[in-house]
């Protein structure tokens, strides 16, 4: 039998936030709480309306929006100064959740690859993000995709001379999902790209040691849900890291790529991110 699933959902208004490009998806009725969800690299949050299904029939709203040089917001594509703007970024995005909801209510953040580093960055600075708790996808940590050494050399020496030097990003659409329906999507969206930036890299890398080191200060529950087949972000470092959380989580998706939200099991998925919302 083919699993059904829930199918994307137009979003109730499209602010901007902090000049970022965002998408908002308001429940009937009184909101439960808020989901802030933070896409992942080279794509864009109108990846997220199915996702943004599920959190509204649970009766929350969920407030996706562009990262800084993705999408539909601002900034050269894959670019950015230092991570750090990242974080501001979502500072705003979560303060426009919270007066979405009424006092009190919680509020939960979800990030995807890319966006699961923002995420664990954030929560794991000298002054975390507050939140109920936190659901992190496939989440950038590590990279598995091989890239040549050369190419990891020119982005370091770049960053400090030509930050802004683009390289193809390696990334292939059968190593995000098993759906050739969504492999064919995300093929055919323009407002995906497929270039890194020398300054992206370095300043991710960098992020990436911060939480690895850090991680024991994250003090909310978290909820992680890696694809055991990833080609991409290294399942073994994500496992690594998530040991040293204190209230992590693990969820080992046997079998899943990438893209987890948009794997042909993603009913399963799905039914994980309904459960931490019933018990936040």
């Amino acid at each position: 039998m083919t699993a059904k699933f829930p199918g994307p959902i137009s979003p109730t208004s499209t602010p901007t936030i902090g000049g970022l490009y965002a998408e908002q998806f308001m429940p009937a009725g009184t909101p439960k709480g808020a989901v802030v969800i933070t896409h992942g690299y080279a794509e864009h949050c109108g990846r997220y309306r199915e996702l943004a299904h599920v959190i509204v029939d649970a009766g929350w709203v969920a407030l996706a929006y562009d990262v800084r040089g993705h999408g539909k917001s601002p900034g050269v594509r894959g670019f950015i100064d230092r991570f750090d703007a990242y974080l501001e970024d979502l500072t705003q995005v979560h303060k426009a959740a919270k007066a979405l909801i009424p006092a009190g209510a919680p509020l939960v953040l979800l990030g995807h690859s890319h966006g699961s580093l923002i995420t664990l960055r954030a929560l794991a600075d000298e002054r975390p993000i507050a939140c109920t708790s936190a659901i992190v996808s496939s989440p950038y940590l590590g990279l598995k995709l091989a890239v040549p050494g050369y190419k990891k050399l020119l982005a370091r020496a770049a960053s400090r001379i030509a930050p802004k030097l683009a390289q193809p990003n390696s990334l292939r659409v059968e190593h995000l999902t098993s759906d050739k329906q969504k492999q064919e999507e995300r093929t055919a969206d323009k407002l995906c790209f497929d270039i890194a930036t020398s300054r992206w890299f370095t300043e991710s890398s960098a992020a990436q040691d911060y939480v690895a080191q850090h991680a024991s200060r994250i003090a909310v529950p978290t909820t992680w849900l890696v694809g055991g087949a990833d080609p991409i972000a290294d399942p073994a470092r994500s496992k690594e890291v998530a040991a040293k959380v204190p209230n992590a989580k693990y969820h080992d998706l046997v079998g899943l790529k990438h893209e987890v939200f948009n794997e042909t099991t993603r009913d399963q998925v799905f039914a994980e991110v309904t459960k931490v919302l019933a018990s936040a």
